[in-house]
């Protein structure tokens, strides 16, 4: 083969493949977490305390990973869009788990009641830490109803 149809060769793979990797991401879609076994269970409140703790160290074991967290519900918030955000955690303290519902599981979330113990699963992705005495929040996301108990 001559040099020139070897570049077009070349060219053609290398479009091809990103032609394939594109595709993949585009129309790649979210774990199902309620499917997931989770890589750590625990209360609302130890996971807490475990990040103010150290959050270098829990950054390290949990982000990335399905954790399955139990408390009870301190708010339920719908934003404009109809995505719910969770908060669960003791109501004496400010520190909270912040877990943004998936949307295949809106429904479970707009079930919920203020107040009812629940366990939900998701992703760990973040913790915002406490500087000025309103409160750390540890990030869970794509989260699903596991059971739920109305007190």
């Amino acid at each position: 083969m001559s040099r020139k149809k070897i570049i077009w060769l070349v060219i053609l793979l290398v479009a091809a493949g990103g032609a394939w990797y594109g595709y993949s991401e585009y129309s790649r879609s979210n774990k199902n977490y309620q499917h997931v076994n989770p890589d750590f269970s625990m209360s609302a409140t130890d996971l807490i305390r475990e990040f103010e703790a150290g959050d270098s160290v829990a950054s390290h074991k949990y982000n990335g990973k399905a954790i399955e967290v139990s408390g009870n519900v301190k708010t339920i918030d719908k934003d404009e869009k109809g995505f719910y955000t969770i908060t669960l955690g003791d109501s004496a303290s400010l520190s909270s788990v912040r877990c943004a519902m998936d949307t295949i599981h809106k429904d479970d979330a707009a079930g919920l009641v203020k107040g009812s113990s629940v366990i939900l699963r998701g992703a760990c992705t973040g913790f915002y830490k406490d500087d000025m005495g309103l409160g750390s929040d540890v990030i869970l996301n794509f989260c699903a109803v596991i059971t739920k108990k109305n007190n």
